[in-house]
């Protein structure tokens, strides 16, 4: 190894002294809820770490909190945190609803558990609401988060890729997460064993803080009649990481059978809080046909599905958007930010509403109220638009190094923001035409990859590869050409445990943009 190294990297024995010691992170350990050992290669402390990072962005790029009716979601955090204190494992467990009419719910590692209002309408007791709860509670408790992402290390997910995570429709077209963990974790599928382990001892937990495990065998039933094609939107949402079945259906009913009879079923007391979701039912479905009818060009028909939720639900500040977004496209963009600032008064902790004011500002240059309105949906979540736009600001005050520091984080993204960002990054110095990755490819041998993400070939590129800071930074020459929207793999053969691929960084030294 330390020949081919010194080869690959001339001069590189202090570079490879600290790369040789082998660590070794994986451990067995007991699960919380089982019982039984199983390897995971990652923490506790990771598992937190995710959760409490990951949690308020992947809401906002669902939707953000439904907050039109506060008493919704005090409602879900007092049965999950009922529930909670009966688990098998003590988190720090939190409990939010999202407003979306998808119908979903989810578990981060660490006990962050969402659920989305288009399944607490399809729900029909607080007896099936906690089972949906208990559920989620035992995947984080379970650690199930956790194995899944050993799984996938060991499968070598590290391969690199150039693609940003972030919900693929809707608000999460916008979205620019700082890691991909906490979305694969929210939309992959926890495999048979672990759904029927949270459906198990979720029912225990129920047992316990004293609703009826009918509840969950009543949900399942639902769940399974529902897949089978009389409502197709719900594979987009819950089915597609937790599949229903008979299988799981019957698996309920003989835990149940072993549990204590009786306990709270709760449909009246469910009704009454759900009051107003069930209500309003009419003005968000009337509010999803005008996105699809505008996604269709069908503008007015949009503007007038949309005027219908509005009376359905004035207090709904999706809707004011939405027609906010309509005037935006039309120019006219004091009615824009007429409806950005109604729907902003009505729910103040919604990214997407700061940053299309923002865009509003930036048009009517009123350039000090952008950067506020830029600057608070950035704190809310990443998006590139947002990111470019304070670039700009920074770049136009003679910031370069502010400016830079927005455009390279633009700079990950697709689309038109993205672009502009990598222009701009090539504009103040051509090496950042270049992003530069480390990985494993899928043998498991260190690798680097390096993407040309403007319009114009580079050439003389030169990497500068060092273990971390302070340490001796080794240089490596690229031959050629890079052409526009290439990648070039550099792999070194040699294979790397992942706490020493971790600790390695790279980045470019040296780049020339070649005449046209």
């Amino acid at each position: 190894m330390q020949a081919f190294l010194k080869r690959f990297f001339p001069g590189a024995g202090g570079f490879l002294s600290v790369l040789l010691p082998v660590v070794l992170i994986g451990a067995c350990v007991q699960n919380p809820v089982t019982g039984k050992k199983e390897l995971l290669l990652v923490s506790e402390s990771w598992e937190l770490q995710v959760g409490k990072q990951q949690y308020l962005p992947l809401r906002q790029s669902q939707g953000g909190d439904y907050v039109v009716d506060p008493g919704v979601e005090a409602y879900v955090k007092k049965v999950g945190q009922r529930l909670a204190a009966k688990s098998d494992r003590k988190l720090p467990y939190e409990f939010n609803v999202i407003n979306s009419s998808v119908p979903n719910a989810w578990a981060l590692p660490g006990g962050k558990i969402s659920i989305n209002r288009g399944l607490l309408t399809a729900l029909k007791s607080e007896a099936e609401l906690a089972a949906v709860l208990g559920h989620e509670i035992v995947h984080a408790a379970a650690k199930h988060g956790a194995r899944g992402q050993t799984r996938g290390l060991a499968l070598q997910t590290l391969v690199m890729t150039a693609s940003i995570a972030g919900a693929k429709k809707g608000y999460g077209e916008l979205a620019q997460m700082g890691s991909t963990i906490g979305a694969q974790i929210v939309n992959s599928q926890y495999g048979r064993k672990a759904e029927l382990e949270s459906d198990r001892y979720g029912m225990e937990y129920m047992a316990r803080a004293g609703y009826s495990t009918q509840g969950a065998v009543d949900l399942q039933r639902t769940f399974v009649k529902l897949s089978e094609g009389q409502k197709s939107d719900w594979l987009s949402g819950l089915f597609s990481s937790h599949p229903p079945s008979q299988a799981r259906v019957k698996a309920n009913i003989a835990t149940g059978q072993k549990l204590p009879s009786g306990g709270n079923v709760g449909a009246d007391r469910y009704r009454k809080v759900m009051a107003r979701l069930f209500k309003t039912q009419t003005a968000y479905e009337n509010f999803d046909k005008a996105q699809k009818a505008l996604a269709a060009g069908k503008r007015q028909e949009a503007m007038t599905l949309a005027r219908k939720a509005i009376r359905g639900e004035p207090r709904e500040g999706h809707f004011y958007s939405f027609v906010g977004d309509i005037a935006h496209t039309q120019k006219d963009y004091r009615s824009a930010k007429k409806n950005y600032d109604k729907a902003i008064s009505l729910n103040s902790e919604f990214f997407y509403y700061y940053l299309q004011r923002g865009k509003v500002n930036d048009a009517l240059r009123q350039t000090k109220a952008a950067r506020s309105d830029y600057a608070r949906s950035l704190k809310l979540m990443p998006t590139s638009d947002a990111q470019t736009a304070l670039g700009r600001f920074a770049e136009r005050d003679g910031n370069r190094q502010a400016a830079q520091r927005f455009y390279s984080l633009a700079a990950q993204a697709g689309g038109k923001a993205g672009e502009q960002a990598r222009s701009a990054l090539l504009r103040l110095n051509p090496q950042n035409a270049l992003t530069v990755r480390k990985g494993t490819t899928r043998k498991g041998t260190l690798a680097f990859e390096v993407i040309n993400q403007t319009s114009q070939p580079v050439s003389n590129v030169v990497l500068g590869i060092t273990t971390g800071p302070g340490q001796r930074v080794q240089q490596k020459k690229l031959r050629g050409v890079i052409q526009p929207g290439q990648t070039r793999v550099i792999d070194t053969g040699q294979k790397f445990s992942r706490e020493q691929t971790i600790r390695i960084e790279v980045k470019v030294l040296q780049a020339k943009q070649v005449s046209s």
